[in-house]
């Protein structure tokens, strides 16, 4: 595989430049109510989302949005983990580049943890998805900085299970994450959003062999426990029931024998 070699960038984390993600910006709607920006740089994708379906990347700018805007709120706690992720894909094909931007509000929040919303349109104002995240605060400082060297970035625009560094095993049943530092989060783990992107490509190399060509419609993840950075994380997905115009997967991601993490991922016939 090609590389493209990226400068680091202040204010700006790792796997926000994985994935091409502006740093969080703070700022205020028309009624002057708060909300935060984010955008996703897609120009070396926008062509291709025709042929290559790419929701599960939106799932890693949702989470880390959506986060931000409840983590803001934690007062004196050290830090937020996402306990549970919806997405709903809007429109699965066809994005307008070259960025795609993300607003987010608070919905709620308590001294245990928020609720925020959020939404996703392209350059051209078409509505791309939706998502809601639900968070817990946690009393868990930030890791000290690894002085290890960085894996080299992978060259914009290839296929997203290149993005996070996995694969497909088992005949499509299964992906598997190999350790990966540029996927961490801020408290040192697997980011969230990346295991609903990896959960997202489970569910839909489960279909294709199948033989069901379906587009994600939406994944609503829940996270039990925090999955280390140091083995494979793996995902297998179970297709319950597919139909003509719609199909229900269910996936589980296991780290070190346990289950960190389970989702249902359901899909929608491909349009033309």
């Amino acid at each position: 595989m090609s590389i493209a070699h990226e400068p680091a960038v202040t204010g700006r984390t790792n796997t926000q430049r994985l994935f091409g993600l502006g740093a969080p910006t703070r700022d205020v709607d028309d009624r002057g109510e708060p909300l935060n920006r984010m955008s996703m740089d897609i120009s070396a994708l926008a062509a291709k989302t025709a042929d290559i379906s790419y929701g599960g990347v939106l799932a890693v700018l949702l989470d880390d949005l959506l986060g931000f805007t409840v983590w803001e709120r934690r007062g004196t706690r050290d830090g937020l983990v996402t306990a549970e992720l919806s997405m709903d894909v809007v429109t699965p094909r066809r994005w307008q580049g070259p960025t795609l931007r993300a607003e987010s509000r608070l919905l709620a929040v308590t001294a245990d943890g928020g609720t925020s919303t959020a939404q996703v349109h392209d350059a051209a104002g078409t509505l791309i998805a939706t998502g809601t995240l639900w968070g817990n605060f946690v009393d868990l400082p930030a890791p000290a900085p690894d002085g290890a060297a960085l894996p080299d970035f992978p060259e914009p625009g290839v296929a997203p299970l290149d993005w996070i560094g996995g694969r497909i095993e088992d005949d499509g049943a299964r992906v598997v994450v190999p350790a990966n530092p540029l996927i961490a989060n801020k408290l040192g783990f697997v980011h969230g959003g990346v295991q609903a992107c990896a959960t997202d490509l489970a569910a839909s190399a489960a279909l294709s062999r199948q033989g069901a060509d379906m587009d994600t419609a939406s994944v609503r993840i829940n996270y039990f426990r925090p999955v280390p950075l140091d083995c494979d994380t793996t995902f297998t997905a179970d297709v319950v029931r597919t139909g003509r115009a719609v199909a229900t997967t269910r996936v589980a991601g296991t780290s070190g024998g346990r289950v960190c993490v389970e989702a249902t991922v359901t899909g929608r016939r491909r349009l033309p």
